[in-house]
Parts: structure tokens; sequence; C-alpha cells
């Protein structure tokens, strides 16, 4: 994934900021998936929302790939 990527899937009101804040692998049943986690912070620094963002590609054919974006409470 891409450093602009996430920009273009989470929504950042002007002025805030997006931080990656860690990643995590994980592979089974013919599947690799790479989840992604961010926080959209404000002006001060302080996190207003965390999102993760699952990319799930087949390792076997048929080839294919999902990505989802959600919400963390």
């Amino acid at each position: 994934m891409s450093k602009t990527e996430p920009q273009r899937r989470i929504y950042v009101p002007q002025g805030h900021e997006l931080k990656r804040t860690g990643t995590e692998s994980v592979q089974r049943e013919g599947v690799a998936t790479e989840l992604s986690y961010f926080d959209v912070v404000d002006p001060a620094g302080v996190p207003i929302s965390s999102y993760v963002i699952r990319e799930a590609r087949s390792i076997e054919p048929p080839f294919a790939v999902s990505v989802t974006v959600e919400r963390v409470e």
C-alpha cells in the first residue's frame, strides 16, 4: 500500500493529520492479509478517531484482492 493511498480511503478533516500506528501481517488458508492501523489526530496531536485497513490477497488461483476500511471504536 502506497503512502498516499490511506488518505484516499480515510476522511481526514482539513488541518488534521493521518498517522500510521502499526501494521500486522497474517497468512492462513491461502489468504495473506495485511492490517494497517491509523489514527486521525487534530492539530494539537490528540487522536480523534482510529481506523484499520485490511488488504486481503489470495495467494492461490483465482487471485483476488479485497480492501476494507473499518473505524475502530
